[in-house]
């Protein structure tokens, strides 16, 4: 049976630029060859924008249909997103079939201390959908630098709110983070991980208030705010997010990047960091 994987070599390159985990790429690459192969064998003579809603919603009850675990195919589900959301920003297809493909409720994922590379991809995904729906640059640019505040600086949500612009110094392209509430310290940022930022502070009319995030009426935004978007950003991706998880993806992120418990107990702002034993047994494995 022969089958092809349209601009296989780009997407490859494509995860690569995005700093995704070599892991995480090998995960996707497969799952995206074993799409095709049963497209080749369902629709043999299909051409890539031809590919629909209800073509890849078939393939999902499919591999249900036999057997599949709700983890496996909500990973199937993560690589088609980014796949067909890959081809989507590059102009390769003119409508995603993905866009509002959702993933499978799993009781695991709700009650995970962090969230996967996959889901992470997933959240940002949608956050990007729900703004052209809109047309809604700004909010964009807000749920962006938000999300990654939490992944990649690892805030608290009460720190998010009360966060100041003056409070963010830039060196090159890298952001300096001072927190000032409860517990003082210093988070850095590179280019990568505050590219979100950058974009919203160079948006006009952000800086009209001290505060980096605010509320429709221009006033500090709340913790209980900030949930909601969270909660209805979860909603429309299929996951359960709030302020905590993202920031326990944070941890996970500097603990398999070698960084020591207290290290990481440091760029929290906290005298120690206390684990779920299953968790820090999952780390150190996934450390070997």
């Amino acid at each position: 049976m022969e089958f092809r994987f349209s601009y296989h070599t780009d997407y490859e390159t494509y995860l690569m630029e995005q700093n995704r985990a070599d892991l995480t790429i090998a995960s996707y690459m497969m799952e995206m060859t074993i799409f095709f192969a049963w497209l080749a064998r369902v629709h043999p003579h299909l051409e890539l924008h031809q590919i629909s809603y209800k073509i890849v919603t078939a393939f999902i009850d499919e591999e249900l249909q036999e057997g599949r675990q709700v983890s496996t195919v909500n990973k199937k589900i993560s690589a088609l997103k980014s796949y067909f959301h890959f081809l989507w920003l590059k102009g390769y297809i003119g409508l995603d079939p993905c866009a509002k493909l959702k993933r499978r409720p799993d009781l695991k994922e709700e009650q995970a201390f962090a969230f996967t590379d996959e889901e992470i991809d997933v959240l940002f995904q949608t956050i990007e959908y729900d703004a052209v729906a809109r047309h809604k640059e700004e909010a964009y640019l807000r749920n962006m630098a938000l999300v990654t505040l939490f992944v990649w600086g690892g805030l608290r949500i009460q720190e998010a709110a009360n966060l100041l612009w003056r409070e963010i110094v830039w060196e090159g392209e890298s952001a300096i983070i001072g927190i000032s509430l409860g517990n003082m310290r210093r988070i850095i940022m590179t280019p990568q991980e505050s590219r979100f930022l950058r974009q919203y502070t160079e948006h006009p009319g952000v800086h009209d208030s001290p505060f980096v995030f605010t509320s429709r009426q221009g006033e500090k935004i709340s913790p209980r705010s900030i949930q909601f978007i969270l909660n209805s950003l979860g909603t429309k991706a299929g996951l359960h997010v709030h302020a905590q998880k993202l920031r326990n993806t944070y941890v996970i992120r500097k603990l398999l990047a070698g960084y020591s418990r207290d290290d990481v107990a440091d760029m929290l702002g906290i005298e120690q960091l206390i684990l779920p034993d299953a968790v820090w047994d999952e780390v150190q494995e996934m450390r070997r």
